[in-house]
């Protein structure tokens, strides 16, 4: 009995598909990191319960520690430049979120000097960062 012997075909690796599964993979972990805000501060942010959430188009964050010193955007600002350099991070304080992360032991009078500034900048969308506390468990 005579057997027919088969060719084998070469293996061919198709690139399209390989190039459409990397395209994808790095379209996803480009528009994830932008929304991971890992500040470089210890800063431990008040407790509250889950509330309505905020979204806005363009955003400054402003950080306040517990020391009372100010950081616009990451870059720490005295209390004389702060006005400045919120300005130059938003051209229209109209349509720009404002989020103020401060420490639960800075000074309430070092907020309140902060808010104001942004209101006397024409900010009128400001918002304070706190960490959300989970809720008891009820038996």
């Amino acid at each position: 009995m005579q057997f027919r012997v088969r060719r084998r075909e070469n293996p061919v690796i198709e690139i399209a598909p390989l190039i459409d599964v990397v395209f994808l993979l790095l379209l996803f972990f480009m528009v994830t990191t932008q929304f991971v805000s890992m500040p470089g501060l210890s800063i431990s942010l008040p407790g509250v319960k889950p509330g309505a959430s905020v979204t806005a188009t363009a955003k400054i964050d402003v950080q306040v520690t517990e020391a009372g010193d100010i950081y616009v955007a990451g870059n720490p600002i005295s209390m004389d430049d702060f006005s400045a350099a919120v300005k130059r991070n938003a051209p229209d304080p109209a349509s720009t979120v404002v989020v103020l992360m401060a420490d639960e032991r800075t000074t309430h009078g070092r907020i309140v000097s902060l808010m104001d500034a942004l209101r006397r900048q024409g900010f009128k969308r400001v918002v304070m960062a706190a960490r959300w506390e989970k809720e008891p468990q009820k038996r």
